[in-house]
C-alpha cells in the first residue's frame, strides 16, 4: 500500500509541474480541487491512513489530468479567437489599398476562409477555426509582401536592419507604429511582415499586439535594399519614399 502511495503522489506532483508556466488557464477549480486532495492524501499519510492517502492521491492525480484537458482546450480557444482576429485586422487593413482591388480572387478567398473560421469557433472547434483563419492571413501576409515601394538604396544608401523595441508615453511601439517609420517600411500595412519575421521572439508568439521593451526586431528587406546595424534615432536615414 505504501508503493501504491508513493507512485500516486508521484504521478500527481509529475503532472503538476509539468503544468506550471502555462496561461492562467490553469487555475482552475479542477487545479484546486487537485491540490487540495494532495493535502488531504499527506495528511492522511503522516497519520498512518495509508488507505485513505492512495485514494485520495489518485482523487488528485485525477482533478490534475482534468485541469491538463481543460487548460489545453483553453490554450486552443484562445488561440483560435486571436487568429480570428488577426486575420480580420489584416483583411480591414488591406480591403481598400490597390493591392487588394488587383487581386479580387485572392481577396474574396481570404474573407471565405474566414467566415469559416468564424462559423468553426461558434461550433467549438477550435484548431480547425485557428487553420482557417491561419490560412486567410497567409493569404493578405502574401498581398502585403508585393512591394509598391522603391527600395532606397539604388545610392548606396543603407537602412537599419535591427530594431530594438522601447516604451513611450504615447505612440508607443508596436509593430504597425513601427512598420510606418520613414526608417522602416514606411507603410504600417507591412507590419505583419515584421511580426511574422519576429513572432518566435515574443513571449505570446500568438499575440501581435504584445511587444516588450528591449525585444531586437529584424527588419527584413522588402525589395532587396542594403540592411545592416541597429536603428539609431540620432542618425539621418534615408527613407524608402524618397
Amino acid at each position: 500500500m505504501m508503493k501504491k502511495l508513493f507512485i500516486c503522489l508521484f504521478l500527481t506532483g509529475a503532472i503538476a509541474a509539468s503544468l506550471v508556466g502555462a496561461q492562467n488557464f490553469l487555475d482552475n477549480d479542477h487545479q484546486k480541487a487537485g491540490r487540495e486532495f494532495e493535502k488531504q492524501a499527506t495528511a492522511s499519510m503522516e497519520a498512518g491512513d495509508y488507505d485513505k492517502a492512495a485514494q485520495l492521491a489518485d482523487m488528485a492525480s485525477a482533478e490534475y489530468r482534468l485541469s491538463r484537458e481543460y487548460a489545453d482546450t483553453q490554450s486552443l480557444k484562445f488561440k483560435a479567437a486571436n487568429a480570428i482576429t488577426l486575420a480580420q485586422q489584416a483583411i480591414d487593413l488591406t480591403v481598400n489599398t490597390a493591392r487588394a482591388k488587383a487581386v479580387p480572387k485572392q481577396m474574396a478567398e481570404a474573407k471565405s476562409l474566414l467566415k469559416q473560421a468564424k462559423d468553426l469557433y461558434a461550433a467549438e472547434k477550435w484548431a480547425d477555426s485557428r487553420d482557417k483563419a491561419m490560412k486567410s492571413l497567409d493569404i493578405i501576409n502574401a498581398l502585403a509582401d508585393v512591394n509598391t515601394t522603391p527600395a532606397a538604396n539604388a545610392d548606396g544608401v543603407t537602412l537599419p536592419l535591427y530594431y530594438v523595441v522601447v516604451r513611450r508615453p504615447a505612440n508607443t511601439d508596436c509593430f504597425w507604429n513601427i512598420a510606418k517609420m520613414p526608417e522602416i517600411y514606411n507603410n504600417p500595412h507591412q507590419w505583419s511582415r515584421l511580426y511574422q519575421a519576429n513572432k518566435t521572439k515574443l513571449r505570446n508568439p500568438e499575440n501581435p499586439n504584445l511587444i516588450h521593451p528591449g525585444t531586437i526586431l529584424e527588419i527584413p528587406a522588402l525589395s532587396g535594399e542594403k540592411r545592416e546595424g541597429t536603428y539609431d534615432p540620432a542618425k539621418h536615414y534615408q527613407n524608402l519614399s524618397e
